[in-house]
Parts: structure tokens; sequence; C-alpha cells
């Protein structure tokens, strides 16, 4: 990683797991090698429609990092131009996203936006109006997955709550919010609403995308 990162008012991150140990819940669906490809497809994927919405906001008004250890990740991530933080292997999401957000207040960012790799279909316009949206240092804002898990988590830095992932997420850290002295907004975006983590996730993403395996798994 550069040690001369330009510093702008919002780090927008991914964190991102090894795309070997990835997507196990597809397990009974798809082969260990394309839940590889589907993992570094999504990834990708996100990436794109991430940097687009960039693109709309101000310019330097927002960077973009993955947080992960794996090689094969890091690899994407700097051919994107992307800034690479190393989460250490913690062990748990909410681990990682504690990494992101010490290495962004460290490096004078104002707010940390956390956004899953696994996006099924990010409208670059939502994900601009996630980055954009107003904090004052006084709002959390949580975007709500279909199940209740958090998609999408903009907050203040150095963020005041420790970071709850995990089953219906979106409760717990709309609470932990609330009791660190933040009102916390829940911005229902549709194209945020939806990873791919089920069979029928994939059975609606390659209904959208028929070949998203097969260009991935070409590469």
């Amino acid at each position: 990683m550069s040690a001369a990162v330009k510093c702008s008012k919002r780090l927008a991150v991914i964190p991102m797991k090894d795309p070997s140990r990835a997507k196990t819940r597809l397990s009974m669906a798809l082969a260990p090698r394309d839940r590889e490809a589907l993992a570094r497809g999504l990834f990708r994927s996100t990436i794109t429609r991430l940097q687009e919405a960039v693109a709309m906001l101000p310019e330097g008004a927002a960077d973009i990092a993955v947080v992960s250890n794996s090689p094969v990740i890091a690899r994407i991530a700097r051919q994107a131009g992307l800034i690479c933080i190393d989460d250490n292997d913690p062990g748990t999401l909410s681990l990682a996203v504690e990494a992101a957000a010490d290495w962004a207040a460290a490096k004078g960012y104002e707010a940390l936006c956390v956004l899953p790799g696994d996006l099924a279909d990010p409208s670059p316009d939502d994900l601009a109006q996630l980055l954009a949206y107003p904090l004052d240092g006084t709002r959390a804002v949580l975007c709500p997955a279909t199940d209740l898990g958090t998609n999408a988590l903009l907050v203040p830095l150095p963020c005041p709550f420790a970071f709850a992932y995990g089953q219906k997420s979106l409760i717990a850290h709309r609470r932990a919010a609330e009791i660190a002295g933040l009102c916390p907004v829940v911005l229902p975006l549709d194209s945020l609403r939806v990873d791919v983590d089920t069979a029928e996730d994939l059975s609606c993403l390659l209904a959208q995308d028929p070949q998203a395996l097969v260009r991935e798994g070409a590469r």
C-alpha cells in the first residue's frame, strides 16, 4: 500500500474474505471453483459500480478501499486502483471492519462507508446517494438487507460504537448507534437490499445475468 494516500472526506470500504473461503452457504448449489468465481465476479462488479458512484460526487469527496488479508483480493483491488488495508485475518466481519475504521480514522477520514462485496445488483445512483448522505457527526446511516442484515453502513469517524455484523445486524447497529448518542437513519435503497448468500439469491442473479459464473471462471 502506498504511503502517500491522498486523504479525502469519506472512505468507502469493502471487507472481503479470500474467494476460496467465501460463499460456503452455497456449497450445496455450487462446486468450490464456481463459488470462488462467484465471489470474485461479485467483488469486481461492486468495485465497478462503486467507482461509477464516486465519479458522480465532487472530486476528492471519497476514496475506495478493500480490507482483507487475501492476496487474490489484494491483486484485484490494486489492479482497480483501490487502497488495500490488511485486516490481519481477525476471523470476523466486525473485527475486519473495525480494522478498516481504525486505519481510516488514523488517516484523517471523517466518515466510513462499509459495503459488502457480494451485492447482487447495486445501482451507482443509490451508492452515490449513500456516500453523499449528510452526517454532521451526529448520524449513522444504515441500509437494510431483505433479512434485516446491514448491507451498507455510513458512520462518522472515529466510530463511537462497536460493529455488530451477524443475524439481524441492522437492529443491533441501530441500537448501538442510539446508545452511542447518534441518530440512526434507516435508508432503504432498493438496489442494496440483496446480496448473494443463498441458492435463491443465486437463481435471481443468474436470471438477470446468465453469464455471471462463466465470465469470471474464464479469467
